[in-house]
């Protein structure tokens, strides 16, 4: 299709507001065109790191590869265009249906920006080796349709199906990061309970002691398995909306002392000081009393996990504009600042082999996230590294957010 359109110097290809035109013509001949997206993750930050020179070298070569597999992996009529000067986004347009076949659907679409993004893979690891960049360079792909709508703007469609080839391409890349999570999690405790049951059906269940000790094993593995499960299924039903927050007056700070109390033996076998600073006559609050206790035993549960012997760990209870703020401060190892905002994540955890060893499963703080905010509170967490992290948590005093 050539036509004169407007295109970067560094790409070589068409600025996206000069084919408007071009899309809007194929969109009254359509009832709806392939929209695929791609875009290089974090481009300015690689700016920074490496110069604006040798990014521009990264995009000419990205430019390269889209117009030399124009006419292969797509046809030459099929638009391809970046989003603006400097833009790091790349669009493509398939106004065309795949050979032998009547219409485009979804997964036509998905099977091009695959092997689109396979060719881009390849050319950017070019560029990798040649600057010696340590960066991996990902290019975020996402796929989706344009419909015709005489009452809605080319460019408002456009805008649109950035947006929702955008999610796509992030709810995928979430999706792929659970499943390697989860096999990940699953497959720890099963090889242990595999290979524990080879050892019994080898012979050693023929030694008493030895069966009852590799049975003692099996079961915390399973035992592990099921809180997994468990707080799998606790995270999905917060995540759909679906939970019910069972919401009475309740007093904060007596609850703050109960979940201590439960915790008072586990942090005298690490030898770990256990204190309480509560404000008396504090307000009640409306909340779910077992969701809240889920939550503060959590969080003292991990301070007394990465505290070192000898430590101390602190939990409050005051009043603070409006709210009751919990803190539980420790003197644990801290939290590097950038991994700060990712802790509430489900599945990331800091240091993983720290973690591992302390049986972490990186879901209690993301499901106590979706309980502080289902009171219509706030959770975060303030830390420096080598004296130690406060997590801290409010809940509203008056008009409790009810779910």
């Amino acid at each position: 299709m050539e036509l004169p359109f407007l295109t970067d110097p560094t790409t070589g290809l068409p600025f996206l507001t000069s084919i408007y035109s071009s899309v809007e013509k194929s969109l009254l001949k359509l009832t709806r065109i392939g929209f695929l997206y791609f875009e290089v993750a974090g481009f300015r930050e690689l700016e920074e790191l490496y110069g604006k020179e040798n990014c521009k070298e990264l995009l000419e070569q990205i430019g390269k590869t889209f117009q030399e597999i124009k006419g292969k992996l797509f046809r030459e009529e099929d638009l391809v265009c970046v989003t603006g000067p400097g833009n790091e986004s790349f669009i493509l347009f398939l106004f065309s249906t795949p050979r032998h076949k009547e219409d485009l659907s979804l997964a036509d679409l998905k099977l091009v920006s695959y092997r689109i993004s396979k060719k881009l893979e390849l050319r950017t690891a070019s560029w990798v080796i040649k600057h010696s960049v340590k960066e991996k360079i990902v290019i975020h792909v996402g796929h989706t349709f344009i419909s015709s709508d005489p009452l809605i703007s080319v460019d408002r469609l456009i805008y649109e199906a950035q947006r929702e080839a955008a999610l796509r391409c992030r709810l995928e890349e979430v999706m792929a990061q659970f499943v390697s999570n989860i096999s990940h999690e699953l497959r720890t405790p099963l090889t242990c309970i595999k290979g524990y049951v080879e050892t019994l059906m080898d012979g050693a269940s023929a030694d008493p002691e030895m069966s009852k000790k590799f049975l003692g094993i099996i079961y915390e593995e399973t035992e592990r398995l099921n809180r997994l499960i468990r707080d799998l299924l606790d995270l999905s039903m917060m995540e759909s909306k679906k939970t019910r927050m069972n919401q009475h007056l309740i007093d904060l700070g007596q609850l703050v002392q109960e979940a201590g109390d439960f915790l008072e033996d586990y942090a005298e076998k690490k030898q770990i000081s256990l204190s309480f600073n509560l404000r008396k006559d504090l307000p009640e609050v409306n909340g779910d009393e077992d969701r809240l206790e889920q939550v503060l035993i959590n969080l003292m549960d991990n301070a007394i996990k990465y505290t070192p012997p000898g430590g101390k760990i602190q939990v409050s209870c005051e009043q603070d504009d409006g709210f009751l703020k919990v803190s539980v401060r420790d003197t644990g190892p801290g939290i590097p600042e950038e991994e700060r905002e990712r802790v509430f994540e489900r599945f990331y955890r800091v240091e993983t082999d720290r973690s591992t060893r302390t049986g972490g499963r990186g879901l209690g703080l993301s499901i106590a996230k979706h309980i502080i905010e289902a009171h219509g509170g706030a959770i975060w967490v303030e830390s420096i590294l080598g004296k130690g992290s406060t997590f801290c948590f409010t809940i509203p005093i008056l008009n409790a957010v009810e779910t």
